[in-house]
């Protein structure tokens, strides 16, 4: 599993949105899908707006909230946006997470790559030292980028 740290230069949710949405159109010109792990409902429905109108030429498939989804069923969306992740119901074609959550889901390990992104400000770095500490002591590759 790789995971990848983004530091901002900026904390406005805003940035940190635009950045996912850069992360995604990376991942789907990978032929990867992504699943955007937010800290609350209204999270994910800012993202779910931003998805739409990110970019004027084109439109990122995406569906929001993971538990509208029936686990057996074949899921067309490369994007989903989810504030809820639960095992069963995550779709095995996903397998990037993107998380914005203090917390990586109780099931992380499901994913192949995960991007974490971390905010200028100090609460916002000692939550991200609290992760990369757990994956580091899991044995996970780790990179930090800072833009």
């Amino acid at each position: 599993m790789q995971i990848d740290f983004y530091i901002l230069g900026d904390n406005s949710h805003r940035d940190i949105n635009q950045m996912v949405c850069q992360l995604c159109e990376k991942a789907i010109a990978q032929d990867m899908n992504v699943l955007i792990y937010t800290k609350s409902i209204e999270q994910a429905h800012q993202l779910d707006e931003l998805l739409w109108t990110f970019k004027a030429d084109s439109f990122f498939a995406h569906k929001n909230e993971l538990n509208e989804i029936k686990p057996d069923s074949t899921f067309p969306y490369p994007i989903i946006i989810s504030s809820d992740i639960k095992d069963e119901t995550i779709p095995a074609s996903h397998q990037f997470l993107v998380n914005l959550s203090n917390e990586p889901p109780a099931y992380f390990q499901h994913f192949k790559r995960i991007a974490e992104m971390v905010g200028k400000n100090p609460d916002d770095k000692e939550v991200a030292r609290k992760r990369y500490r757990l994956y580091r002591d899991k044995g996970y590759t780790l990179n930090k980028y800072t833009l």
